[in-house]
């Protein structure tokens, strides 16, 4: 009798138990929500981005483009020169600058200015005379030309004589008495012009090397340039392609030749990207104007895995207090999906199992980001969740995704201008040139959600400054 008595009260142990068992599962599996994963499919159209040019007004100081025409012109201008003059004996003639050239600009022509000293043998020596007896004689020159960059890169000029004055007259002694030259030394710098003319315009084509100047700019300007390191390298990577030059301008002081340069702009994210170098320089195209306004358009690549990190470094562990239910946030991710961003959040807690929201990116053009707008549940979510859990329908979380879920597009993009001066006065081409972008306008123009990331096309308009030194 004992005996059956205690069978019945494990049978009534083991009854209970199952039956807690069910009740406290079926409290479980009402408390899990697991809804159907939006399907990764139905894109966007691919995103292009126009050619970019960035324009700049090259500035050579005077003072430089002097000192290499004198070191490539010389002293001596003409040597040993045999003039026939049909009144006597040939002259032998020699002419050299007794100091540097000094160059000027008016905006429209070079002007050359320098001292000049000239030997020339004696017209009227007598017989058995010596032959080196030589007439003395220095003059002050002025010489002018126009001055334009070649398709192939070189400076060229037309030097012609515009002026002179004598410094000290040239005169012969016959039989101790003096007698003015100065006609014949006139006639004879005509006839000789044309040499120190060519001098100067070889001084000019071999001194002044403009290629060798922007050879260097143009092979750094494609190097990747790192813009940001928060979460993830982004790279600037340009690819220049034509080089175009209005006609050059200027004042005493200095130079200006306008430039541009066409080239196409693409930002990355990850490890420095690889790149081939373009290194000959494209043959220069001449135009008649050249406004000195800069347009990028850039195409940016944003992975969703570089989502999914700022998401998560921001909400991963976070406890949620909704409506008196604790939810955890254990992991974000982000994919893309129907024209749309599709943000899945793994949750536990009150409520455990897979979330998934839906929404377009947009720019807050006043903040300068990219947002999430009309964040809301994905139909199968918002299903699920109104027969296990439809307080979770009524609160704040898709409010605090979509607040979070913003990527700063000033930090990337506007801080461009300090990031790009920076590396080029770090780069070998920053010891041959300054640069200066005093204005950088950004504005977005299109996002398109695609199967590996998002797309996104800004335009920016600039202005910028090239200064070459260091001649």
């Amino acid at each position: 009798m004992r005996e059956e008595s205690e069978h019945n009260r494990l049978l009534y142990y083991l009854i209970c138990t199952t039956f807690l068992a069910f009740i406290l599962a079926g409290v479980f599996a009402c408390n899990r929500v697991n809804p159907e994963p939006p399907s990764a499919q139905n894109f966007d159209d691919s995103l292009t981005a126009d050619s970019s040019y960035v324009s700049a007004p090259v500035l050579f100081e005077i003072t430089e483009l002097e000192e290499k025409v004198n070191k490539a012109l010389g002293k001596v201008l003409v040597q040993n020169a045999t003039i026939k003059n049909g009144i006597a004996r040939p002259l032998n003639l020699r002419i050299e600058r007794s100091g540097p050239i000094r160059l000027a600009f008016n905006g429209q022509k070079l002007s050359f200015s320098a001292s000049l000293r000239i030997w020339l043998s004696n017209p009227f020596r007598l017989s058995g005379q010596d032959s080196s007896d030589r007439v003395y004689c220095a003059l002050h020159v002025r010489f002018r030309s126009p001055l334009t960059v070649r398709e192939d890169w070189r400076m060229q000029t037309n030097v012609e004589l515009e002026n002179y004055r004598w410094i000290t007259e040239p005169e012969i002694r016959v039989l101790g008495m003096r007698i003015p030259v100065t006609r014949l030394a006139d006639q004879i710098l005509e006839k000789r012009e044309n040499g120190i003319e060519n001098a100067i315009d070889r001084a000019i084509f071999n001194g002044l090397r403009l290629d060798r100047e922007i050879a260097r700019i143009w092979q750094n300007i494609q190097k990747p340039l790192l813009i940001n390191r928060n979460f993830q390298e982004v790279w600037l990577r340009p690819k220049p392609f034509a080089v175009l030059v209005g006609p050059i301008r200027g004042n005493p002081t200095e130079l200006v030749i306008p430039m541009r340069i066409k080239l196409r702009m693409e930002s990355l994210f990850g490890p420095k990207p690889d790149y081939a170098l373009n290194l000959p320089l494209p043959r220069l195209q001449k135009v008649a104007s050249l406004p000195m306004n800069s347009h990028v358009s850039l195409l940016s690549r944003v992975p969703y895995s570089q989502l999914s990190t700022v998401l998560n470094s921001f909400m991963s562990g976070t406890k949620l207090n909704v409506i008196n239910h604790l939810v955890d946030i254990k992991k974000i991710r982000v994919y893309g999906g129907e024209h749309s961003l599709i943000v899945q959040a793994d949750i536990k807690g009150a409520i455990g199992g897979s979330l998934y929201f839906r929404g377009r990116p947009v720019f807050d053009t006043v903040r300068k980001e990219l947002v999430m707008r009309n964040l809301d549940y994905d139909i199968h979510t918002e299903q699920s969740l109104a027969k296990v859990a439809d307080w979770l329908l009524h609160d704040t979380l898709k409010d605090t995704l979509q607040s979070t879920l913003r990527i700063p597009l000033e930090e990337h993009f506007t801080l461009l201008p300090d990031k790009i001066e920076g590396a080029f006065a770090r780069a070998k081409a920053g010891k041959k040139a300054r640069i200066n972008i005093p204005k950088f306008e950004l504005s977005p123009k299109a996002i398109a959600v695609r199967p590996d990331g998002l797309q996104i096309l800004l335009h920016a308009d600039a202005a910028m400054m090239l200064e070459v030194v260091n001649l």
